[in-house]
């Protein structure tokens, strides 16, 4: 299990750095569209359906690291109040949901596949709009195998209390 543990750190650094150049790839972009048409009173569509891709990808994205670092919203503020073995029943139940938020977005993407695999965007014919869709299929992928980690490492702490602990039954 501590393969998985190093595999999942190593793509959530990996995507952290992806996000960190899609804000600064968009940022560029918007003060690129800005100084387009204040100064010479022209736009670009290619500029607005790169920046719309940019944003999927940057949101969908952006729920691994924050999936991963526990700052999603969940139940915390009901089950930070209760006694332990209610608090172990909510926390179970807050990564059954996100396994089956990430096992729905899978499904999503496949739904969507057989439409937006045959779609182009209008300003780059030969690029389909399936890759603007593939990160809904990769963070429902991390949901489903962080949260199927997590429920395993926390059953083994609950038979094992004395086995050490990777950072995951808090």
């Amino acid at each position: 299990m501590k393969v998985v543990k190093k595999i999942l750190d190593g793509f959530v650094k990996a995507v952290s750095v992806s996000l960190m150049c899609l804000v600064a790839g968009i940022v560029l972009l918007m003060l690129n569209e800005l100084f387009l048409r204040n100064f010479l009173d022209k736009s670009f569509r290619g500029m607005t359906e790169l920046a719309g891709f940019m944003f999927l990808w940057m949101a969908f994205l952006g729920i691994i690291v924050l999936y991963d670092q526990n700052r999603l919203i969940s139940l915390d503020m009901i089950y930070v109040r209760t006694k332990e073995p209610v608090t172990t029943i909510f926390w179970f139940l807050h990564k059954v949901i996100a396994l089956c938020l990430g096992v729905i977005m899978v499904a999503s993407f496949v739904g969507l596949y057989p439409y937006v695999s045959t779609e182009y965007f209008s300003s780059m014919p030969h690029f389909a709009k399936v890759w603007q869709y593939l990160p809904l299929a990769i963070a429902g992928g991390f949901l489903c195998i962080k949260s199927v980690y997590e429920i395993i490492e926390k059953i083994r702490t609950l038979r094992n209390p004395e086995q050490p602990v990777l950072e995951v039954a808090k």
